[in-house]
């Protein structure tokens, strides 16, 4: 695995849990007819596929955010697939088009904060913090006193973030 294909995945790899996430799909795409043609989502989505394929990923972007409206949560959908296409140029084509893997980043908190989706990684805490005498249990292990941590308590156990709703801000 080379340099940009380490870069390239985690951002789409984001996007495809996102969309596994918030709309239980396997892939941030968008079929086809997806959208009446005619429909403000189906237009707004055309001209985003149109603008990514001039290399004009700002203007989509623009159009994109200038659509948002909180009781249009569908356009979360069309974000999550034009920032799945822009994770798939190469750095010079990212380049060319005055963009940045960082953009990227940016613009998905962005939607995700407009649309009040606030999407929480629980890390466990760092070591000799929470535990007493900086124990930790190992995973199916008891806790140092002899109990069981409580669910959701195992700071060695991740959390299931696809089981909970995502949460607002």
């Amino acid at each position: 695995m080379d340099n940009q294909e380490k870069q390239v995945n985690p951002l789409r790899n984001m996007t495809a849990f996102l969309a596994k996430a918030l709309f239980k799909k396997d892939s941030p795409i968008i079929p086809d007819g997806a959208f009446p043609e005619n429909s403000e989502p189906g237009i707004v989505l055309a001209r985003i596929r149109q603008l990514l394929d001039e290399g004009n990923i700002n203007t989509a972007e623009n159009l994109l955010f200038d659509s948002f409206d909180k009781k249009k949560p569908y356009f979360v959908a069309i974000g999550l697939e034009l920032y799945a296409h822009i994770t798939e140029l190469t750095p010079e084509e990212l380049e060319a088009a005055d963009f940045s893997r960082e953009e990227i980043q940016q613009g998905i908190g962005d939607m995700l904060k407009f649309y009040g989706i606030k999407i929480a990684i629980k890390r466990p805490p760092a070591p000799g913090q929470g535990v007493p005498n900086g124990q930790r249990p190992t995973p199916g292990q008891s806790a140092p006193n002899g109990q069981r941590p409580a669910p959701g308590q195992n700071p060695n156990v991740a959390p299931n973030v696809l089981a909970d709703p995502p949460k607002k801000l």
